[in-house]
This record gives structure tokens, sequence and C-alpha cells, in this order.
């Protein structure tokens, strides 16, 4: 009899490597389990913060004020104040035609202003109570779809155009500038995106300004300003696979991640060695294969969109699969350990009080990595590890059980099954899947003393289950749904019998 204790699958989803030549702590699937350094949890639930916006919620924005913080979500006419939550009430803004909106938070002497373009309506600001229509010349602001902030000045993109526009520092209005990059967009394309690079993390004097094509040219330029050639000036453009759409673009750790076709590419490393060693490189080089098959699946639907959540060293990469239903690549930011979630039906995500928040299209707005169940319905989640060896090299080994290491807030019954030499048969429910969960301690100021159960949240669960099966290399098959209980997999433990050579 032979054991091994099989790593929970940290190193996240490896969708790149040769299904034979993956380390033990790479993962085939690995669905709402996020990878921590050390462990795997069941990602976070969901609970229902706004209701009644009527229909699809296409944006969720925040005005971050300095003592107090507003919550808007917009529907494609409306835009409303959902800071309080439940039902809504009327619309702050009503009469518009677009509900796609890119917002910037702007702060100059008169105020702290959240800035919002979306190409159709006009261009709107809201001061923490008031909103307005800024007076801005020499473009029409409903052709800009797009909106930055770069060293107190506010960029913008033009509908169909290679012509970026920007204000005069420190300014939410006034008359507009043109900035031509059609002679450096040499593939063609019109502008799409704009964002700050930073050298060294942080928001500063050489901090670097990338415009980003529909083909997937970045160009990118340094200084302060563009009327000047004493102060601003190109440090060069890169050749990258076209980006998805104009919300394809998110500030991580000082960097500029640009969500592709083909690929998540770091702009820092575009700058230092290209295209190709910018994909190679990638922070998603494990599941570029997964990205290509998502867009060659669901390519021409709109909603892609990207989302850092430094709270939780994360960023969510949302890929609409219908007009109601998506899922998300989640990487850890941390360790660059990559997973997807499932059953977070998505149009749009926004942050808010450092929380993440999205909208679905039936008009409600959900806060997300809240509790352990999704809204009242248990969470599924599906993990299988990579093929290894158990036994001997070359060897076959029959598999007698699996245990594995949880530590959660009840009793976690999972479906196992253990599939052999390459094969992906599913787990199997059994009677006691879905879960239901056991004891727990009770919570501050919602028990009653000297009645409730007070104590540890988790506890370790570590059941032996039956495993079958026979061959040279197996992997992990596991289902759980939990509801309600907090889930950590810190590893599983293999029972084996290897094989007796028999001579004749």
């Amino acid at each position: 009899m032979g054991s091994s204790q099989i790593p929970a699958p940290t190193r996240g989803l490896n969708l790149h490597d040769g299904i034979a030549a993956m380390k033990p702590a790479d993962a085939l699937i690995l669905d709402n389990w996020f990878p921590e350094a050390t462990y795997l949890r069941v990602r976070g639930g969901t609970t229902e913060h706004s209701t009644g916006l009527g229909d699809p919620v296409l944006s969720i924005m925040e005005w971050a004020g300095p003592s107090s913080r507003v919550l808007f979500g917009a529907t494609e006419s409306d835009i409303y104040d959902i800071t309080a939550g439940g039902a809504v009430g009327a619309a702050s803004v009503s009469g518009l035609t677009n509900g796609y909106w890119q917002t910037s938070m702007m702060t100059t002497a008169g105020g702290a202003f959240l800035v919002l373009a979306n190409g159709s309506d006009s261009v709107r600001n809201f001061d923490g109570t008031t909103w307005t229509t800024p007076a801005i010349t020499n473009v029409s602001s409903a052709t800009l779809n797009f909106v930055c902030l770069h060293k107190s000045r506010l960029w913008f993109v033009a509908n169909n155009s290679t012509k970026a526009w920007y204000l005069p520092t420190s300014s939410i209005a006034g008359a507009a500038q043109g900035f031509e990059l059609g002679e450096r967009f040499t593939d063609g394309g019109k502008l799409v995106a704009i964002g700050s690079v930073s050298r060294d993390g942080g928001s500063g004097s050489d901090d670097f300004l990338a415009f980003v094509s529909s083909h997937g040219q970045v160009a990118v330029f340094q200084g302060d300003d563009p009327a000047s050639a004493n102060t601003w000036a190109l440090v060069g453009v890169y050749n990258n696979a076209p980006p998805i759409g104009n919300r394809s673009v998110a500030n991580v750790g000082g960097d500029l991640a640009i969500f592709t076709e083909a690929a998540i590419v770091s702009t820092r490393q575009l700058m230092s060695g290209g295209g190709a060693a910018a994909q190679r490189e990638a922070i998603s080089n494990r599941i570029d294969q997964g990205i290509m098959a998502a867009y060659a699946s669901y390519g021409a639907l709109v909603g892609w969109s990207v989302m850092n959540y430094p709270r939780y060293r994360a960023c969510i990469f949302s890929v609409p699969t219908s007009a109601t239903t998506a899922f998300q690549f989640v990487v850890n930011t941390q360790t660059g350990a990559w997973c997807t979630y499932s059953g977070l039906d998505a149009t749009s995500w926004g942050i808010f009080n450092e929380l993440p928040y999205f909208g679905t299209s039936d008009g409600t707005v959900y806060l997300a990595e809240s509790g352990y169940s999704d809204d009242g319905d248990a969470i599924t989640s599906e993990m299988k590890t990579s093929f290894q060896v158990y036994g001997k090299s070359n060897g076959v080994s029959r598999l007698t059980m699996i245990r594995p290491l949880f530590t959660a807030g009840g009793q976690v019954v999972p479906a196992i099954r253990m599939n052999v030499d390459y094969r992906n048969d599913q787990p199997l429910s059994t009677d006691a899947f879905p879960l239901t969960p056991g004891a727990q301690g009770a919570l501050w100021d919602v028990a009653l003393w000297d009645v409730d159960m007070w104590g540890d949240t988790v506890s370790p669960y570590n059941n032996w289950y039956a495993a079958t099966g026979i061959g040279t290399t197996a992997s992990v098959h596991m289902l759980t749904q939990t509801n309600g209980i907090q889930v950590i997999l810190n590893a599983m433990d293999l029972k084996y019998e290897v094989a007796q050579r028999v001579v004749l």
C-alpha cells in the first residue's frame, strides 16, 4: 500500500502546458475556487444590493469624495443613486441613450468630480450633490466615449477616430485640444482606450501615457504638456493583439493591463520586449488558450470588461456568453494564479467602498465576495488537478482511498471521481450532495449571550472517500456545493496499491 499527499492546486488553472507536463499544483479545471498562496478557497458569495433599475445594468460608478462616497448604476436611459441599496427611487439622470459609461475621478479647486463619457450623450459631471453637463468646446462632448485622468489632465477618446482630446490641467470643462495619433497607428484602426503607466508602481512625473488602437498598436508618450515639444515626446509604438472593446484596460499596481483577443498583456512588458515577448511573458500566459477560445465563441458580444480588485489581490476579466449570462477569468495578482468564476451573470462591474459590485440583465445590483452563498443559493465549485504518477514511474497503480483536507464552517461532502490516464470522467453526485451546513460559531451582535454556541468559525474536516481507478497517472476531479459556510482546501491524501510484476 502506498500513499501520497496531493497539494491543493495553488498554481491555478493551466491551459497552456501539455497535459503530461504539468506540475502537481496545476489545475485543469478550477471554477469558483480562488487560489490563495497556500490554499484554495471557495469564492465569496453574493448579496442583493439594489433592485428595480428596470433594464440591464450597463455601468456601476463610484463618486469618491474626501469624506463620503456615492454609488450609481446606469441603464441605457437612466442613472440611479444606489448607495443605500434596496429598491431604487426616481432616476438621478434620465433621457439618456447609452448606458456604457467610462468614468474617472477628478479633483480641482472647485471640488471632487465624477466625470462620465459614453460617446452618445454629452459628458456628465457629478460633484457629490449635483449632476451637470460641462461646457467643453472645440469638440462635441457627445462624441467622446472614454475618459482618463493623467497628470491632472482629462483625456478623452472620440468615436471612430484616431484623435484624442484633452482639457487644460485641473479642469473639468473648457477648450479641448485635439491630439492626432493616426500617423502613429501604422496598422490603421481607431483609438479605443487611454491609460497611465508608471515606471515605479506609483504616480509621478515620470509616468507614461499609453494610447491603444483597435488594431492592437499601443503608442506611448511621456511628458506633461502635449502642446510643447520640450515637455512631450514619443517613447515608442508597440504592436500587440487587438483589444476587446473600450473596457479592455485597467491599472494594476502601476501597470496598464490590456485585455486582448489573444492574451492579457502588460504595457510595461510590451514596452520592454515588444508584442511577442509581452504575450509570451503575459500574466495570462497559462490561460491564453482559454481567452482565445472565449473570444472565438463570444467576441461579437458586448460586455467584455476588466476590473481590478486590490483589497483581495484579484483582477476580474468578465466574458459575456449571451445578453444575460457571463463567466469570469480571475487572477490572484500576488501569485499570478488563475481560476474561473461561474454563476455571476454580470453585465457590468464596479468598485464601491473598496468592495466589488456587479449589475445584471434584470436590473439588479449585487455585492460580490459577500458571505458564502449566492443570495441564498448554493455555490457549486469544480476542481480537477493535473495528472501525476502515484507509485512507480511507468508502473500501474490501483487507487483505493482519497481524503480532502478541508478547513470549513461545516461538514463538506464532495463528489469525487478519480480520472486515470488522461480521462475526463465527471464526478458522481451522492445523497449528501448538495450539502447541509454543519454547526458553526455564533455571529457577533446577533447571537444571544449564554444561549448560542461560541467558538471558531471553521474547523478541519478530513474524511476518507473511496477512490477507484487503475492506471499509470491520476487526477482528482471534485465537485463541492456549499451554502452558507466558508470552505478552504489545503491538500488531499491519496492511498493506492502498486501492481506487482509477475515473472513467468
